[in-house]
């Protein structure tokens, strides 16, 4: 799939507040903010509240668990990093469950709330999950 030149590439956000307690919804986040950036928008995953479990190394495990054939989290987020999905985890969310960047997947950014406010006035497309 080809997508847009960067000149004329849109911005797109993925909010995710669901976790552990809702893998299929964190997967399908996942695949669309994955479907996004290969439709040629800039996309970025901002995670709040729950949605921390998608980003914290180890909380959400599913290889090997579901029956072949069947997307697990672990390959819906190598897909969404290896198309270049950028992924955020808002500050607060971090400091409530103490987090620090050691305790995130590599290349997860901790961004202030503003940010999240930031996208939904100025970005061009946004899904909550």
């Amino acid at each position: 799939m080809t997508g847009l030149s960067t000149k004329e590439r849109k911005k797109f956000v993925v909010q995710l507040s669901t976790g552990a307690r809702d893998v299929g919804k964190v997967k399908s986040a996942l695949m669309f903010a994955a479907l996004a950036q290969y439709s040629g928008c800039d996309t970025v995953v901002y995670c709040v509240q729950d949605g921390a479990d998608a980003v914290t190394k180890g909380v959400i495990k599913e290889e090997g668990v579901l029956p072949p054939g069947l997307p697990t989290f672990e390959q819906r987020l190598a897909e969404a990093l290896e198309a270049g999905v950028k992924f955020q985890l808002c500050n607060e969310a971090a400091k409530n469950r103490n987090l620090t960047k050691e305790d995130l997947i590599e290349g997860v950014e901790i961004a202030g709330g503003i940010h999240l406010i930031i996208y939904a006035l100025e970005y061009d497309g946004m899904l909550f999950f």
